[in-house]
């Protein structure tokens, strides 16, 4: 039978197999096809009879609701059924007939006999039903008794697909040819240290590629050079056996195997019941006798044939442990995801309505022999700036004199204050084994630490472990903190316009996740270096949100009216600064305080008892015993290009064009040969030579200064003393200290500054950047 073109592509996979469905739109029933119990066939299999003891069936469940309303009498189904890599053994319409049932539940809906059986073929037939086939109706096929494979040669398939106005589908696989013999497998690789002694760190699994295991069936586990079993115990499908005649092996400490290289293991389950032999873990022991750190210690698994169980001569061989160093290992759960938490807020989330914990991962530290870290050295555990302890809880304390939880606490108390509450130092000997330990077994701890983070700090938190009983310093990641908010800003070049200076761009503040938000929390933000706002800034919501704000009198921001359903924008424009005549050219960042983060200063950490929360409080990085707990969100969101005092004295008026990589640059109509050419930083920053472009511009080169001792550089220019030192992120002109995009660098022998800096310096405000040429423009103030 020509083989019918699939409609529809494969859906979901059901029991063994991926079904390929679709549904006419006929009026009449639809239906899902699946195979049940897919066989896996050995390739020694007979093809005539290798289907014979499967019980494969293709099952077409109907979904009949409403397809017969305001009908009466039955409805006549269709469906052509096409086999690939099989045919029938016997091809007659009675013979199919007796292999096709329709049910529902235990009741027959329909009995199928030949003449419901037409256009009988080796490899299909088509099926015709006259029948209200309703809701849970089952059209089976049977695809063992009468089915033969075509081939059992590795790889092959045998295949069904259906066609016809209740269900397409694509060839559906009820048969594949497997080669057989067995696999083994073990999810992790356990560590061992030289001379120590582990446990298996995940199961043993041993199992049959094709087939099941029969009672009786015996197995070899071999150990390579360097490595013996300490232990093997018996198990639940299996025992451990002589080599010789596979009697049950014993030993007087109720363990097996012990200084063995080799051992063997009989199958106890019955017959056909099991395809895989599970060792667990903690009954499989390995030592490595003799083997060096970075050894690994493979484990051969071969089949050996024992009378007729089967399976012989077929084996594998994975590695299940590595000789590792004598050192403590730090891990988390790799199966968790990591925690994601709000910074800037406190344990309680006040400010924003997430309800979530602010637990990390539980981190756990273990020994490989007892006494690792009963050594002499500090124990020291790193968190990133800006990040604190508030409590910490326990699982296992094998390192704490006692194994008591309460005393464990007091242990990391003390450390974390020891370490200025940024890091915990714990002292010599303060970790160690207990006295239940052998000389074997390590000591364990398992911790999991509760965090908060300073406003602005995002990314993930990584603990790092580093001191007594390591080689090198650990890291695991722990945690990540996101912002409830962000914030995008511009950097505007400034000249002070004393009174109502107006900011040519917005801040926009952005709500990092729907309803997050809530009523009552403030945004305020703030200048440093005293410049202060107008009152007269616009607030503005976007159109997709419902929430409401207002802003708050005689500050630059905004008070949550509403909360809002979606996550909210709110737009700050308009804004105006009143710009003291005193006020230095430089850079003026933008800085910001929530409702969240006042609530976080008075967050109290993890402190000892009697010490008070404002003691340990201003170990915070930024706490300044302010009313405010303000961060940076832009930095240089002001630029002032020109103080109040030296505006009258700019003069630079050329137009400098700096081609960057060439060894010149245009100053005006005047092109100026250069010793050195200017060039991009890795930060992104056209770096120009100081003493070089100072003369192309008309500065005499006796007013462009050197010393050597102190690599300072000094620009007479007009009016203006400017001066740079190598290794320096600032300029300073006329006493005033302006912040640089980047350090002064020393190359070639020569002063470099960023172009922007020393036009800044210069008094110039336009600046320009061609990426096609790589071409950088400074337009000097040609109304002077």
């Amino acid at each position: 039978m020509k083989k019918l073109i699939s409609m529809v592509m494969a859906a979901a996979m059901v029991v063994s197999l991926v079904p390929a469905t679709a549904f006419a739109d006929t009026g009449s029933a639809k239906a899902v096809a699946k195979v049940i119990d897919a066989a896996d066939v050995s390739k020694d299999a007979p093809a005539e009879t290798a289907m014979d003891s499967e019980t494969t069936e293709l099952q077409l469940k109907v979904d009949g609701d409403g397809q017969y309303a305001g009908t009466t009498g039955n409805a006549k189904h269709e469906l052509t059924f096409t086999l690939d890599g099989a045919e029938f053994k016997t091809v007659t319409a009675e013979a199919i007939a007796a292999n096709v049932t329709v049910k529902k539940g235990a009741s027959t809906v329909t009995t199928i006999t030949k003449d419901n059986i037409s256009e009988v073929e080796k490899d299909g037939f088509k099926l015709t039903i006259e029948a209200r086939l309703t809701d849970e109706t089952v059209i089976a096929v049977n695809l063992h008794n009468n089915i033969k494979l075509k081939s059992t040669s590795v790889g092959k398939k045998a295949t069904i697909a259906v066609d016809g106005a209740m269900v397409t589908t694509d060839d559906l696989t009820f048969a594949e040819v497997k080669d057989t013999g067995i696999k083994a497998s073990v999810k992790k690789v356990a560590d061992i240290t030289e001379e120590g002694i582990s446990a298996l760190e995940k199961d043993l699994k041993i199992e049959a590629n094709v087939g099941k295991f029969k009672k009786g069936q015996v197995f070899t586990l071999k150990l390579s050079s360097g490595f013996e079993f300490n232990k093997l115990n018996n198990g639940t499908d299996y025992v451990v056996v002589d080599a010789d005649d596979y009697t049950p092996a014993t030993n007087t400490n109720g363990t097996y195997a012990k200084g063995e290289k080799e051992v063997t293991i009989k199958v106890t389950a019955d017959d056909n019941t099991t395809d895989t032999i599970t060792i667990k873990a903690a009954d499989l022991v390995i030592s490595a006798e003799s083997a060096k750190v970075g050894a690994e210690c493979k484990l051969t698994v071969k089949a050996v044939k024992n009378g007729s169980a089967g399976f012989s001569d077929t084996a594998d061989a994975i590695v299940v442990a590595k000789v590792v160093a004598d050192a403590i290992t730090v891990s988390v759960d790799e199966d968790e995801d990591l925690p994601v938490i709000y910074s800037g807020v406190n344990v309680k989330n006040e400010g924003i309505t997430d309800d979530s914990d602010h637990e990390a991962l539980e981190v756990t530290l273990e020994e490989p022999t007892a006494g690792t870290l009963d050594a002499k050295k500090e124990l020291t555990m790193e968190l990133p700036d800006g990040v604190y302890v508030t409590s910490v809880k326990f699982g296992d304390v094998d390192f704490i004199e006692g194994k008591d939880k309460t005393v464990a606490e007091t242990v990391f108390k003390a450390a974390y204050k020891k370490g200025d509450y940024e890091t915990f130092d714990f002292a010599r000997r303060t970790l160690k084994a207990t006295d239940e330990n052998t000389d074997k077994d390590g000591g364990k701890l398992e911790f999991t630490l509760t965090l908060v983070a300073e406003p602005g700090f995002t990314g993930d938190v990584t603990l790092k472990v580093d001191g007594a009983g390591m080689d090198k310093a650990q890291e695991v990641k722990i945690a990540k903190f996101v912002s409830p908010y962000t914030v995008e800003a511009s950097q505007n070049d400034l000249i002070i316009d004393y009174r109502n200076t107006k900011v040519p761009t917005n801040i926009v503040v952005k709500e990092a996740e729907d309803g997050l938000w809530k009523k009552g929390s403030e945004f305020k933000f703030s200048l440093d270096r005293n410049i202060d706002t107008e009152d007269d800034a616009t607030y503005t919501v976007d159109d997709k949100s419902d929430m409401e704000v207002k802003k708050i009198k005689n500050d630059l921001g905004f008070r949550v009216d509403k909360e809002s359903g979606d996550a909210a924008t709110v737009t700050i424009s308009d804004i105006s600064l009143y710009m003291s005549r005193s006020l230095a050219a430089g850079a003026y960042d933008l800085q910001l305080d929530t409702t969240g983060s006042d609530e976080f200063m008075d967050q109290a950490i993890l402190a000892p008892t009697g010490v008070k929360a404002e003691e340990a409080k201003v170990k915070y990085q930024y706490y300044n015993n302010d009313d405010n707990f303000k961060h940076v969100v832009k930095e240089g969101f002001v630029n002032i290009i020109t103080a109040g005092r030296d505006q009258d004295d700019a003069s630079f008026t050329k137009k400098v064009v700096v081609p960057v990589g060439e060894k010149y640059i245009i100053a005006g109509e005047e092109q100026v040969a250069l010793d050195v050419p200017a060039y991009i930083s890795a930060q992104g920053y056209t770096m120009l030579p100081v003493r070089a472009v100072a003369t192309a511009l008309g500065i005499n080169n006796n007013n462009v200064l050197w010393n050597q001792a102190s690599r300072t550089v000094t620009i007479l220019y007009g009016q203006r003393i400017i001066t740079m030192v190598a290794g320096q992120k600032v300029v300073t002109v006329n006493g005033n200290t302006i912040p640089a995009s980047a350090t002064v660098q020393i190359k070639d022998g020569r002063t470099f500054l960023p172009m922007r800096d020393l036009a800044t310096a210069l008094g110039v405000t336009d600046i320009t950047w061609d990426a096609a040429t790589k071409t950088a423009t400074m337009n000097g103030n040609q109304n002077k």
